[in-house]
């Protein structure tokens, strides 16, 4: 059932705590299922006898992926389908908050720097296997090991992580040890309050050595064993993927979706109709030309989080790798334009590479206040900031444009993106004489590019992997997957390896992280423009649906309303 009602009414609610050390001002936790409110009248206790368990969800959240390993999840979207899944020492649960997975309890050291996982005793993978913690250290070496694992770089986090991740040390040296069978030991570089943020990641769920490489395990139903409270049972190419409820999961009773099928689309307009036409339940993300009228419906959510969308520029070759250009480019971008204008959603326009939201010293204050803003967002800036890119662009040799050669921007099939380059093309040509192209691809060929670092634009939307600064500026070290602009800097890189060797809690870890965004904003690899949420539509009567701070969407605590 498709409501127009006012937004407000299906506004998603928060569970706040607060977290200290750089990490998120709000919560540790995620928003809580979307299901409304209901009141104790007797209209709302018999709606809350209707709601039922056992229920079939229909959603399209993305593209065909290349795979369901968790390793190589490459979005939003296969992360979710990740979730759905598989399961790590930590899950989100219904309720939105991260609380022990696969793990029954942990004991952490007197110096934080040793957590010592005791595995819940009743895990099995959906073949009815026992899981164990050797899983967990094969996935971990595997994993870390894998050049285009999308976020191997998390594991610098580790003892000897980054040291791996560098080429200097074997992947049997990284800080995760299996004593016995329900036993693994997690050693860091350092105290880490966010430690259970990051083990929610796909990077970190388990996986079966005996499975893992062989008979397409990672796209065919028939050979495809995980962990998770659903197990994939079907994937029809170029149509979509089927989940059921695994009857093997030790908490099987409480998840009540009992199927869920994933529509795959590359087109954000095509999704869009077909949600409208009733042939799904739940859409993400969504087509910019409708945002205007998407924002007023009832059936519009926008989760908490600040996604960060921003313009990423390759370094290695000319114009672009002369930082005087790269600051030229971002001088001319209006980005009060952008954040308004473009879109008909009153998004933030980006001052820094780190939203707002993030403690800073201690828990206290906010990192994005105290470390001030980098870029120019007012519109009574922008006539300023506009002269000031003219005059780089013709000491960089190129007055009024006159020579310089076209930049190509390149985007996946998603009006966010190509009206987001397409208005910063018509910005730079209007403005500095330059000359842009915008190009689409398949979401496959734009991640074989993207990974590649052969792209000489593009727009990215960056999610914070756990509610830390880190988690934004970590993705511009080199050697990430989310990094295409092959920009290496040393003083970056040394603030942030700074930073991963320092208690996350202290002030020498926030202080790191500054200091490393300030380099960032100095050479400008990447570009900010935009902090956007994670938005979806979803159907009036279908609740348990929700997108967590991490960008992971949930589905096995889905539940329906009759009437």
């Amino acid at each position: 059932m498709k409501l127009r009602i006012t937004a407000s009414l299906l506004a998603a609610a928060l569970i706040t705590a607060s977290l200290a050390g750089c990490g998120s001002q709000q919560s540790s936790s995620v928003p809580a299922s979307s299901v409304q409110p209901l009141s104790s009248s007797a209209a709302g206790k018999a709606a809350v006898q209707s709601l039922y368990s056992g229920t079939a969800v229909n959603a399209c959240i993305g593209p065909e992926p290349q795979s369901l390993d968790p390793a190589r999840s490459t979005g939003a979207d296969t992360d979710s389908y990740c979730a759905a899944a598989f399961e790590g020492l930590y899950k989100i649960n219904a309720t939105g908050q991260i609380v022990l997975g696969q793990a029954e309890k942990v004991s952490i050291s007197a110096d934080k720097k040793t957590w010592t996982f005791t595995l819940r005793p009743n895990i099995k993978w959906s073949d009815g296997k026992a899981v164990t913690a050797d899983d967990f250290v094969f996935a971990w070496h595997r994993n870390i090991a894998m050049q285009n694992a999308q976020k191997r770089g998390l594991f610098a986090h580790l003892k000897n992580g980054s040291a791996i991740l560098d080429g200097a040390m074997d992947v049997s040296a990284l800080g995760v040890s299996a004593p016995t069978s329900r036993t693994l030991v997690v050693a860091l570089n350092a105290p880490c309050d966010f430690l259970p943020q990051l083990l929610v990641q796909p990077i970190f769920m388990p996986l079966r050595e005996d499975k893992v490489g062989k008979n397409d395990w990672d796209r065919n139903s028939s050979s495809f064993v995980c962990n998770g409270p659903m197990k994939m049972i079907g994937w029809n190419v170029k149509s979509n993927i089927i989940y059921e409820r695994s009857d093997q999961y030790y908490q099987a009773d409480k998840v009540t979706a009992s199927r869920l099928t994933c529509t795959l689309s590359e087109d954000d307009e095509a999704r869009f109709s077909a949600y409208d036409n009733n042939e799904t339940e739940y859409i993400s993300p969504l087509p910019v030309k409708y945002f205007t009228r998407i924002r007023e419906r009832g059936d519009y959510l926008a989760s908490n989080s600040a996604n960060l969308l921003c313009l990423q520029l390759s370094t290695k070759d000319a114009p672009l790798s002369d930082i005087q250009i790269r600051k030229a480019l971002s001088l001319a971008i209006n980005r009060d334009n952008l954040a308004v204008a473009m879109t008909g959603i009153r998004f933030q326009a980006a001052d820094a590479f780190v939203p707002h939201g993030f403690a800073d010293v201690g828990g206290k204050n906010d990192f994005r206040t105290a470390g001030g803003s980098y870029f120019a967002t007012a519109a009574t800036d922008y006539k300023f900031s506009v002269g000031r890119a003219q005059m780089l662009l013709a000491q960089a040799g190129y007055p009024g444009g006159k020579g310089f050669p076209q930049i190509t921007i390149s985007v996946p099939m998603s009006t966010l993106y190509s009206t987001t380059a397409n208005a910063v093309a018509g910005m730079w040509k209007a403005k500095l004489g330059i000359n842009c192209k915008v190009e689409q691809f398949e979401y496959k060929n734009y991640q074989d590019k993207y990974q590649k670092g052969s792209l000489q634009a593009t727009i990215s939307e960056l999610t914070p992997a756990y509610q830390n600064a880190a988690a934004i500026l970590e993705q511009f070290l080199p050697g990430r997957q989310m990094n295409p602009t092959n920009w290496d800097n040393s003083k970056f890189t040394q603030q942030m390896t700074k930073a991963f060797q320092t208690d996350t809690q202290s002030a020498g870890y926030c202080q790191a992280l500054h200091a490393a965004e300030k380099v960032l904003a100095e050479h400008v690899p990447a570009v900010p423009l935009l902090f956007v949420p994670s938005m979806s539509l979803r159907d009036s009567k279908l609740g348990g649906v929700f997108t967590a701070e991490n960008g992971m969407t949930f589905f096995a605590y889905a539940n329906k309303f009759n009437g």
